[in-house]
């Protein structure tokens, strides 16, 4: 069968808007992993009391040690 001029057209969009979906698919899972990563949560430090992130292993605000 032959398809028509306008029937490649209509195709190329399409792929075209799914190649877009696609792309911004891999963006939003790879922005959720990232999120997700350590380093991230936040605990309060026993010395100071203030709101800090656990990754580095002391505190933010004043220094001392987790």
């Amino acid at each position: 069968m032959m398809i028509s001029f306008g029937g490649l057209i209509v195709v190329a969009v399409l792929a075209v808007i799914l190649l877009y979906c696609a792309a911004k698919g891999v963006s939003v899972m790879l922005s959720l992993f990232k999120s997700m990563q350590s380093g991230h949560a936040t605990l309060a430090c026993p010395h100071c009391g203030q709101q800090t992130t656990h990754g580095r292993g002391c505190c933010d605000v004043c220094g001392h040690d987790l």
